[in-house]
C-alpha cells in the first residue's frame, strides 16, 4: 500500500508546476485582455473620437463634469516627481492664462502623487489652473480616468474640443517648450475659434 500512495505523491509533485504556470499564465492574461471600447490602449487611439467622461473634484473642492463642460478643455497628466512634467508646468500655467478668459479649462490629473505632495507643488508654482489629486466618494476614480485614456507615460496632454471630441494628444513635449507652446497654443487658438 505504500507503493501507490508514493506514486501519487510523485504525479502530484510533476503537475503542480505546471497547474502554477497555467494559473499564473491565465491571470496574466486576463490582466492585460482589454474589452474593445472600455479604454485606450494607447491616447493617440483616442484622437477624434468622444473624451472618456469623468466627474472629479479639484483640490480647491471645485467639481469638473467632463461631459457637461460645452469648453475647450486641456488634460494634464502629470506627477509631482517627474522632470518633464516640471519644465512644461510654466507652459500650462502661461496657455491658461492666455486662454482661459476665451473658454479653456486646464484639469491636471496627478497620476501616482500624494495629495500632500501635489498639494505643496501647486501652491509653490502658483498653478491657477484645477488639479486633482485624489478621488473622492462619488468622483471618477483616478485610476479608471487613467486607464480610459491610455495613459502610459507623463506627461500627457490630451485637447479635447467644445463637444467633447479629443482633437490633440502629445506624449512628452519635446527639447523646444517655447515651440511646444507655440504649437499647443494654436490649436487651442483654433478650437476656441469654433
Amino acid at each position: 500500500m505504500s507503493r501507490p500512495r508514493q506514486l501519487k505523491r510523485s504525479n502530484l509533485k510533476r503537475t503542480y508546476p505546471v497547474f502554477i504556470l497555467i494559473l499564473i499564465a491565465g491571470l496574466l492574461l486576463a490582466a492585460t485582455y482589454r474589452i474593445p471600447g472600455c479604454f485606450a490602449a494607447r491616447p493617440e487611439d483616442l484622437l477624434n473620437k468622444p473624451a472618456p467622461s469623468f466627474v472629479v473634484t479639484d483640490l480647491n473642492g471645485t467639481r469638473i463634469d467632463l461631459d457637461n463642460l460645452g469648453k475647450v478643455a486641456l488634460i494634464d497628466f502629470w506627477a509631482t516627481w517627474c522632470g518633464p512634467c516640471k519644465e512644461i508646468t510654466p507652459v500650462l500655467i502661461s496657455l491658461y492664462k492666455t486662454y482661459s478668459d476665451q473658454g479653456l479649462v486646464v484639469v491636471g490629473i496627478a497620476v501616482n502623487d500624494t495629495e500632500k505632495k501635489v498639494k505643496e507643488y501647486v501652491e509653490s508654482n502658483g498653478i491657477p489652473y484645477s488639479v486633482i489629486a485624489t478621488s473622492p466618494k462619488g468622483d471618477t476614480p483616478l485610476t479608471k480616468i487613467i486607464q480610459d485614456y491610455g495613459v502610459r507615460a507623463i506627461p500627457t496632454l490630451v485637447l479635447v474640443d467644445k463637444e467633447g471630441i479629443v482633437r490633440h494628444v502629445s506624449v512628452g513635449t519635446g527639447p523646444d517648450n517655447a515651440k511646444f507652446e507655440k504649437e499647443l497654443g494654436g490649436l487651442i487658438a483654433d478650437l476656441l475659434k469654433k
